[in-house]
């Protein structure tokens, strides 16, 4: 592969000795890259310092800030794939430049400092002289460090992907550096040939805009136009400027501005050998080809109608004009007096007209009212002489005649409140809801706290599970909308409850019972399973029989409330004929459902509970801290020989409140 070599000087003549400071010129931006070629060499005679900013690497290690130091960025597409070779040579051999690509593709440009997705390949070693990629390369990334390769293999481009190369300076000096490419196969040197895509007049300016099929760099076009000629005219151009070159290093559009304006008519613009010596040339110093045209029309002037404006919404306080082709933002009058409004509120007035300026021009306006319409009605706006003496003048100078006329219709604002009737009954609630419909609503929406949804003017709701409801409804007209919400109590929720002192009574035991019932209650009738009920809301102690074994009684709660609705709730309570707790002396663990465990007996008002069981040789087999877990008589799953074993036991005594200590031996036998 041939190379070209070019010089890029310092775009600022400025030094710049701070490298803390931001990279701002261009180039050092991935905003502002340069466009490169693959069949030329780039010589960068020095480098600006800078501070740059942190490029997250997650391949390389988490603890080094990888930056763009004193940078250069270069923005390139890939037209064949292929594998990308290249070399930077500092000026100074010495010094150390690190370097990394990624793929742009479809990206925000400032993605390179947030997306390691984006990340082709790159190379951040130590090792001064000179880097790149090529095929003595084994890896696509090499991290910082002397023990890094300076060299990265060859990354695969694809077709018509964009990509930017940055070069970081990491020696803080000015010293630059040539880039070269070569050894690769992909190519990122663009085939197509330069061509005009179009071409528009505007009266404004006498200016005429072209756009390119491609991008041509902006030092290579005269200030003076003397690259262009008009044909069909005589009329010269005095001068041109590339679109955007003010930030950046190529232009795809050219603005030409001419002597005079053109008359109505056919023309041509045509490319010309400038007096430099070329035409325009792109990143490869490839010409647009001299003799080039583009055919344009100048038609005849015409003024802009008054004729289109946004869809009016909801009580419009701002209507929005919109043009078929722009004015001049200075014929419209700030104070919107272009524009009178009449209809059925006579007291409706333009007050405002707010212009979207570009080059002097807008396509649309903003009109304030004086207030917002909030009813029905028919209204008008007509195109009026303003304050400023004129209707909308156009760009080519032509005043919209007296005349033009929109037409909008408004709704009513409305009000989604609704009314309600509540029926509680002892097992369906009922909500009956209503909105009036009034001011032309058209649908209704109702929506409630148990996620179901419901439409119609009307509804019935139903609730089998009472108390607090949430009553949500939207409702419109087609343009305007509102939203209402009522919190609904169904106050006629009915629960029967009650607590025991006592689920298991020993000797002598009295048990009280606590209503704990929820409800407009009315009445309440107790049945304790044994003896006479009460109908007090909480009875007076009562004592159930003590016999020689244990006794379970149902002790049941019904309620009424004022509805007469009724609600039950059982609960079962257990005698007992001691409460004196023991360990039996013995234990036959043969599985035929008598004495087959050993355990505290009668546990019933113990708390903190610990019992042990010992084997002969000290070895503990159980310990327990619930005095209904048993020791089953085995010791690691296999069965504990026949003998005596030791036991240790304490617990609370929950009825007197004192620590009991008590040990004995048991005898398992078989």
């Amino acid at each position: 592969m041939r190379f070209f070599l070019i010089l890029i000087l310092p775009l600022l003549c400025a030094v710049n000795r701070i490298s803390a400071q931001a990279c701002t010129q261009l180039g050092q931006t991935p905003q502002s890259a340069f466009p490169i070629c693959g069949t030329k060499a780039l010589k960068q005679a020095s480098v600006p310092l800078c501070a740059g900013r942190s490029i997250p690497l997650p391949s390389c290690n988490s603890n080094t800030d990888y930056r763009d130091v004193n940078p250069y960025w270069y923005k390139f597409t890939c037209y064949e794939t292929g594998t990308l070779g290249f070399t930077i040579t500092p000026n100074d051999l010495s010094d150390d430049y690190d370097w990394q690509i990624f793929d742009v593709t479809g990206k925000a440009l400032s993605e390179v400092y947030t997306n390691p997705a984006i990340q082709v390949a790159g190379n951040w070693s130590a090792i001064a002289g000179a880097t790149g990629a090529s095929s003595a390369g084994t890896r696509l990334m090499a991290c910082e460090g002397y023990s890094e390769p300076k060299w990265s293999s060859m990354p695969t481009l694809q077709a018509g992907r964009q990509y930017l190369l940055m070069v970081s300076h990491f020696t803080q000096t000015q010293s630059g550096y040539e880039l070269s490419f070569g050894g690769g196969t992909a190519n990122i040197t663009d085939p197509l040939a330069g061509a005009f895509v179009h071409a528009k007049y505007h009266c404004l300016d006498n200016r005429i805009t072209v756009k390119l099929n491609k991008k041509f760099q902006c030092a290579t076009m005269a200030g003076d136009g003397n690259e262009f000629e008009l044909v069909g005219s005589n009329v010269r151009v005095i001068g041109s400027m590339g679109v955007n070159c003010n930030s950046g290093f190529d232009m795809d559009s050219v603005v030409l501005y001419l002597q005079q304006p053109l008359p109505a008519g056919n023309y041509k613009v045509r490319v010309v050998t400038g007096r430099d010596g070329n035409t325009m040339l792109d990143a490869c110093d490839n010409p647009i080809q001299a003799g080039r045209e583009v055919d344009f029309t100048v038609p005849v002037p015409q003024a802009v109608p008054f004729d289109r404006i946004s869809a009016i919404g909801c009580a419009p306080g701002k209507i929005m004009v919109y043009l078929s082709s722009p004015v001049l933002c200075s014929s419209v009058a700030p104070n919107g007096s272009d524009f009178r409004l009449s209809g059925t509120d006579a007291g409706m007035a333009v007050v405002n007209a707010t212009t979207f300026c570009n080059n002097q021009l807008t396509d649309s306006i903003e009109l304030t009212l004086n207030t917002p319409i909030y009813h029905e009605g028919d209204y008008d706006i007509d195109l009026v002489q303003g304050s400023d003496g004129n209707t909308l003048i156009s760009e080519c100078g032509l005043q919209t005649p007296l005349g033009d006329r929109v037409s909008f219709s408004t709704k009513d604002t409305v009000s989604a409140a609704f009314s309600y009737r509540v029926e509680l009954d002892c097992v369906y609630d009922r909500i009956f809801l209503e909105h009036d419909g009034a001011r032309g609503v058209t649908d209704w929406q109702w929506s409630f706290e148990d996620n179901t949804a419901a439409g119609g003017r009307t509804y019935e709701k139903v609730y089998t599970v009472f108390g607090q409801k949430t009553v949500q409804l939207e409702v419109t007209n087609g343009v305007c909308s509102a939203q209402h919400t009522e919190q609904i109590l169904l106050d006629n929720e009915l629960k029967a409850a009650f607590v025991m002192s006592a689920a298991v009574l020993c000797p002598l035991d009295m048990v009280t019972f606590t209503d704990q019932s929820i409800g407009h209650i009315v009445s309440h009738r107790w049945d304790f399973g044994f003896g006479n009920g009460s109908r007090s809301v909480n009875p007076n102690p009562f004592r159930y029989p003590i016999g020689s074994r244990e006794q379970t009684y149902e002790v049941r709660l019904i309620v009424e409330d004022d509805l007469h609705c009724f609600d039950t709730v059982v609960q079962t309570i257990k005698t007992v004929p001691t409460c004196r707790v023991a360990v039996p002396t013995a234990f036959t663990p043969n599985n035929d459902g008598t004495n087959d465990y050993l355990y505290p007996l009668n546990g019933y008002k113990t708390a903190d509970l610990v019992f042990r069981i010992y084997a002969r040789n000290g070895q503990l087999v159980f310990e327990s801290h619930n005095w209904l877990n048993k020791w089953d008589g085995t010791i690691n799953g296999s069965p504990a020989p026949v003998g005596t074993y030791a036991w240790m036991l304490e617990y609370t005594d929950t009825e007197f409140g004192n620590r009991v200590f008590q040990k004995g031996v048991s005898t398992l036998l078989r």
